[in-house]
């Protein structure tokens, strides 16, 4: 029984490992008026990587390839940013792409009574 749980426990830190290791892949911050996402991307060159918005404005793809490295990574965003505003810096292996939130409007509905 004993072997059992240290196996179990085992594989647990394994999971939370795996799971930690998926969270550093990419690193994304709301400041203000703007949304900004790191993703780690290292040994490539500006001109190796391919980076996409939806037409929403709710996702960023980014893709690379260099030799035997190989980087693809879709972020579905938690805010919807305007595609127009998107800029993309390629620094020390990290893609930091930042770009301005949507605003939400709201519209008056007249209430008739």
């Amino acid at each position: 029984m004993e072997e059992i749980k240290k196996m179990i426990e085992e594989l647990s830190r394994s999971f939370q490992k795996m799971v930690e290791d998926l969270k550093k892949e990419y690193r994304l911050s709301e400041e203000g008026e703007e949304v900004k996402v790191e993703i780690d991307m290292p040994g490539l060159e500006p001109s190796d990587i391919a980076l996409s918005v939806t037409k929403d404005g709710t996702g960023i793809r980014a893709e690379g390839s260099r030799g035997d490295r190989r980087y693809s990574k879709f972020i579905r965003l938690p805010v919807k940013i305007d595609p127009s505003t998107v800029s993309a810096l390629y620094r020390n292996g990290v893609l930091i792409i930042t770009a301005k939130k949507v605003k939400e409007e709201e519209i008056r509905i007249p209430v008739r009574g």
